[in-house]
């Protein structure tokens, strides 16, 4: 199966390799973001369009833009997040407020505006992060809340979209190789200690989380839904 996947969150560094992954196999990806988070030193080979995952007439005028009436996606890819440090004692109501109004009711306005478009036999796949699954980095608890929300989100959708022949995953990155934010290095520790969470003693290249993604958008994992896959190097399994 081939078409448009719509990638939130595209301008990134992890959105930029699905995006050149999906392209590889013949998908045309349109990359969704925040023109601000497009580095100006990126390539940025595919079609790009501006959307702000907080507003829900930003994701719709979005999703206007790159579909014709009439017209179906062969995938949805909610790859938008953002982490910010949330040490007990130092809570932000703005932080807070930000994570969950992307990270989860940004994912779901994505799901709302774009699900009837989704043509049967595709895929929506959202990104989490191995957050949602240990303890470990501490300062990243309301992170890691949002992302485990991503786990169950992702359990419910599919059992709503079943019926319709759409698919829905959740791809869980762990670390993963790219200028890190203060925030996350304040929560990770940084890359030498965060490679030392893992089984494989180091952290993942952003297409080793575009390979899983591409793999959930296509045919070859027809019968799977409803589950989240880890791609952590095996931080938490042990």
């Amino acid at each position: 199966m081939t078409g448009t996947v719509i990638v939130t969150g595209g301008g990134g560094v992890i959105g930029r390799a699905i995006c050149a992954r999906l392209a590889e196999s013949g998908y045309t990806p349109v990359a969704a973001d925040l023109e601000a988070s497009v580095p100006e030193s990126a390539s940025f080979e595919h079609d790009f369009v501006v959307m702000d995952v907080t507003s829900t007439e930003s994701i719709r005028a979005a999703v206007a833009a790159v579909v014709r009436e009439g017209e179906t996606v062969a995938g949805v890819v909610n790859c938008a997040g953002i982490l910010r440090d949330s040490f007990v004692g130092e809570l932000d109501e703005a932080k807070l407020d930000l994570m969950f109004q992307v990270n989860i009711a940004g994912m779901a306005r994505v799901v709302e505006a774009t699900a009837d478009l989704v043509r049967e036999g595709g895929s929506i796949v959202n990104v989490g992060s191995l957050t949602g699954h240990f303890g470990r980095f501490t300062g990243a608890s309301v992170y890691g809340a949002t992302k485990a929300g991503i786990a169950a989100y992702t359990r419910y959708l599919a059992a709503e979209l079943a019926p319709r022949g759409i698919r829905v995953n959740n791809v869980a990155p762990g670390v993963i190789r790219a200028p890190m934010s203060p925030s996350m290095a304040r929560v990770s520790g940084g890359e030498e200690a965060s490679a030392a969470h893992a089984m494989l003693k180091r952290i993942g290249e952003p297409h080793e989380v575009a390979e899983v993604v591409e793999f959930f958008i296509s045919p070859r994992s027809s019968f799977v839904t409803g589950q989240t896959l880890l791609v952590d190097g095996g931080v938490v399994a042990w």
